[in-house]
């Protein structure tokens, strides 16, 4: 398990010291649980990581989960496209028994912008995904590969606010039916460094609860590549989690 760790900080770290910086639109998919329809730039490596927790009660017990880190590599193919993989080293534990650590399920995906931004017209982006269960601990595994396709839809409302927003279809890996994502996030650009969002998502599954969740958050932009964020949130209904937090950093490399 600390090799996986250790592997990650040291991915990160050599692309901090290493790369040679171009001044380049940093725009990501993390901290919130909207996708941006933005698309890497060509030959260009982005790399999003950071920790989650979350808690949960359910049936008079506490369910703890955490990941450290949660890692998205997006990679700039084409001008339009962007292929994507990622990783989480998952934790879980319930009330004080021992935390089970392991690899989580591997994500592989891309995304292509389809649409730019014209007027009233938003910014259109398509993504896809798959997410395998061979490649986590036993723990960790689902009955089936899970799946997650969307789009995803940005607007400029001016040079303080700007609204993005999903559509797409999940499988969970445990039920053969989809579920249909949902999401809305309110942006808003306080300073050239200093934004904070607001965003409400859910999920509604064919086999299921339904789950409804709020969150917030704020992002910090150290230099033109590097940003830092924090977010918290909560569930809306019983059946979704508590409350979580998280933080975490992304790195645009451009050549």
């Amino acid at each position: 398990m600390k090799s996986y760790i250790t592997t990650s900080i040291l991915l990160l770290f050599s692309a901090l010291v290493f790369s040679q910086e171009k001044q380049t639109e940093l725009v990501t998919d993390r901290p919130d649980q909207t996708e941006s329809s933005s698309v890497v730039p060509l030959n260009a490596l982005q790399i999003e990581t950071g920790f989650l927790f979350e808690k949960d009660n359910a049936f008079g017990n506490d369910y703890y989960s955490y990941s450290y880190p949660t890692t998205l590599f997006r990679y700039g193919i084409l001008k339009n496209t962007e292929i994507r993989l990622g990783f989480d080293i998952l934790g879980q534990k319930i009330n004080n028994e021992e935390l089970t650590l392991g690899l989580g399920p591997l994500y592989i995906g891309n995304k292509t912008k389809i649409m730019d931004e014209d007027g009233c017209k938003p910014e259109i982006a398509i993504l896809g995904g798959l997410i395998l269960p061979f490649t986590a601990k036993d723990e960790f595994k689902t009955r089936y590969t899970a799946a997650d396709f969307r789009l995803a839809f940005s607007h400029t409302l001016n040079d303080m606010f700007s609204v993005g927003y999903n559509l797409g279809l999940q499988w969970d890996g445990e039920n053969a039916g989809p579920g249909y994502f949902y999401s809305g996030s309110l942006g808003i650009s306080v300073t050239e460094q200093f934004g904070v969002f607001g965003e409400y998502y859910g999920l509604l599954p064919e086999v299921g609860d339904k789950l409804h969740l709020l969150d917030a958050g704020l992002t910090y932009l150290v230099k033109p590549n590097l940003q830092l964020d924090f977010s918290f949130g909560i569930g809306v209904n019983d059946e979704a989690t508590d409350h979580f937090i998280g933080f975490g950093l992304s790195y645009l490399i451009s050549k």
